[in-house]
């Protein structure tokens, strides 16, 4: 938490330690749901099919995990921080995309974004060795990709934002999890098309 009378070194120090807990937490989460065989629940982990998704920082959060962690092997970014030139005020992390393995990855942005730009968005794309995709929310800013979000003059509502999360989010998962089939022919197909017939309008981008 921010001190009064803070310096200058203090805030910077205060946000590296911000930067450098964040992958950590992630892996002590893995390795308590995946090897605490005393936690309370019926759920089946797979530990071969482990996604990690994540918004703004959390973005960042998810592209940087399979640095350091190879047992990540899906990943939905919204839009994420780490560009190699962040904007003032946005936290200064970067990214490798030194991964190893094949992640593949969705990058779901959002076309006037104010806090994190489409350019730097288009930055992470073609740095990203991995199979990948980006759709872009079109009339939407930074905010919405968040639970509650508040209707602007202009911008696309909150329910088309939630489709386009929410929608795009489960069939990425399920088309490189599950291979299901009907996800798989989403991708390959008219995805502006499909979007749009759902009310929602979006720029669509493949690797």
């Amino acid at each position: 938490m921010r001190k009064e009378g803070e310096t200058g070194a203090q805030k910077a120090a205060r946000v590296e330690g911000w930067i450098a807990n964040r992958v950590p937490d992630v892996r002590f989460l893995l390795d308590h749901l995946l090897d605490n065989i005393a936690w309370d629940s019926e759920a089946n982990l797979d530990p071969a099919t482990i996604g990690i998704v994540g918004h703004s920082f959390g973005g960042w959060t998810a592209l940087a995990a399979p640095e350091v962690d190879g047992r990540i092997r899906a990943v939905v970014a919204l839009a994420p921080a780490g560009s190699n030139r962040p904007p003032p005020n946005i936290i200064p992390a970067k990214l490798t995309f030194t991964w190893g393995h094949d992640v593949p990855t969705l990058y779901l942005v959002a076309e006037d974004d104010t806090a994190l730009p489409l350019a730097a968005m288009y930055e992470l794309f073609e740095r990203t060795r991995a199979t990948k995709r980006m759709v872009v929310l079109r009339r939407a800013d930074h905010q919405h990709f968040e639970d509650e979000i508040m209707q602007t003059a202009g911008l696309c509502s909150g329910e088309q934002a939630h489709v386009f999360t929410r929608g795009l989010t489960l069939c990425h998962l399920d088309a490189t999890f599950k291979r299901q089939e009907e996800a798989q022919r989403f991708w390959s197909g008219d995805v502006e098309g499909e979007l749009a017939v759902r009310g929602v309008d979006v720029i669509a981008r493949t690797s």
